[in-house]
């Protein structure tokens, strides 16, 4: 290629040279981006300082949660070491003790109140919103909870209260002896696997070894002594109290024998069974059988009827009488 070809390729090129599309926009946002960057650089700067406040906020919270009022109802209290003068909170871990000559009510969250009576010793376990829970290393204590069953615990040296949406009185002292008395609702009181079950208007003696038999509030003298001699003396005595427990129960007194046929021998459960069964009939579908081998269904079955009948008679004392083998309304 000579001089003149070379001019003239070079003044055919354009005079300038246009991009397929408009570059632009993706610069324009490219420099917002780092731009916005550098803005929320600043912004997070302020993130860890307000999620520290808000673990602050909530530990607070928290605290709050696990303490409960106490209010001294006479003398000086003490939490901890500190004396009580008028009211207070009872943190989780704080025992709460009381002397000859002062009481004091805690209130259990937003579920209930306990009031701790004179000489006793109790400890907040725990209080969540799923548990509230204390310890009554010993004394007296009248509890009174609005709450779904098993909601609130009250720990004791023989055994731990469950409460099922009631009122009562616990007592113990230091090794385990103590009474349950229950005046609403329905109480279940857990030693390990041994559980019972004491409903209004009943009470139940408790040991070291754990809970004993309920009976009503008007069982007989005898027949509550039959059933603490069944619970609590040795072995080798337990077929003569057992058959005295027969022989002294009336139909009021099925509450104690449900629990009595799950706590004898083998061999006696069907002489306490052939008893309940004169007493308060089983409702349909309980056999016998079924019964003495302790089918869950079966048992279930029959406290259901049991407990509905002594609720009646206990609701309409002094209003009408009930039959106490049907739960009827006596004409």
């Amino acid at each position: 290629m000579n001089e003149h070809e070379l001019q003239d390729a070079v003044n055919r090129l354009p005079k300038s040279i246009e991009p397929p599309r408009d570059l632009w926009p993706e610069i324009e946002a490219r420099l917002g981006t780092r731009a916005g960057s550098r803005s929320w650089q600043r912004r997070w700067y302020w993130v860890p300082l307000a999620a520290a406040a808000v673990l602050v906020f909530l530990l607070i919270a928290r605290a709050e949660r696990s303490a409960w009022d106490v209010t001294a109802l006479a003398g000086r209290p003490l939490i901890g070491t500190k004396r009580l003068a008028a009211s207070g909170r009872l943190r989780v871990g704080d025992w709460l003790q009381t002397d000859d000559s002062s009481r004091a009510l805690i209130a259990v969250g937003r579920i209930g109140q306990v009031e701790v009576r004179p000489d006793s010793r109790v400890q907040l376990v725990v209080a969540r919103t799923t548990e509230h829970r204390l310890a009554l290393a010993h004394g007296t204590i009248d509890a009174k909870v609005d709450a779904v069953p098993r909601l609130f615990f009250v720990e004791t040296p023989a055994g731990t209260a469950i409460d099922l949406g009631c009122a009562y009185t616990l007592e113990t002292d230091s090794l385990g002896k103590g009474l349950l008395h229950v005046t609403g609702g329905e109480v279940e009181f857990q030693t390990g696997s041994r559980a019972s079950r004491v409903p209004l208007g009943a009470r139940m003696q408790i040991r070291p070894t754990g809970p004993g038999t309920p009976y009503v509030d008007d069982a007989p003298a005898p027949f509550v002594r039959a059933i603490i001699a069944f619970d609590f003396e040795q072995r080798g005595t337990r077929a003569r109290a057992t058959r005295n427990v027969l022989a002294l129960a009336r139909a009021q007194d099925a509450i104690s024998l449900w629990h009595l046929l799950q706590r004898v021998d083998v061999p006696l459960r069907g002489m306490v069974y052939d008893r309940l069964a004169v007493l308060v009939p089983p409702p349909p579908g309980v056999t016998r059988r079924a019964t003495i081998a302790l089918e869950s269904r079966a048992l279930e079955g029959y406290w259901t009827k049991i407990q509905r009948i002594h609720f009646r008679i206990m609701v309409l004392r002094g209003v009408r009488e009930i039959d106490p083998r049907t739960g009827l309304a006596r004409e």
